[in-house]
């Protein structure tokens, strides 16, 4: 497994600032090495079989993925088990022990 470093950098250090001209910080993360990150927030809606979710970007290498199912509806139906069944550079199969009506929230994350 890889990892990686950030640092959290003011954006408006880098810039000279007058005490009576003080701005807000405005943070930039900067990494040690290549990054993506895709973050998605996928609709159950009592159907059954797995859903296939397609990448906004396609990753340099197969990511890593994390699912969990979310209650979003207040009726305690998200207590069921979330998992990936298929994963590829482009596109990520996730099924559920059950049907149930909530979301799930999808992490997709590659480290160079």
């Amino acid at each position: 497994m890889a990892g990686t470093t950030f640092k959290k950098r003011d954006m408006n250090r880098y810039r000279r600032t007058y005490p009576y001209l003080r701005k807000h910080p405005r943070y930039s993360y900067c990494a040690d090495k290549e990054v993506v990150i895709e973050v998605e927030t996928l609709i159950f809606s009592s159907t059954p079989g797995p859903i296939t979710h397609t990448f906004n970007v396609s990753f340099p290498g197969i990511p890593t993925i994390t699912v969990t199912s979310v209650d979003s509806n207040g009726n305690n139906g998200a207590d069921v088990n979330v998992f990936v069944s298929s994963v590829s550079q482009t596109q990520v199969t996730i099924e559920a022990s059950h049907q149930f009506d909530g979301t799930v929230d999808l992490h997709a994350i590659w480290i160079g």
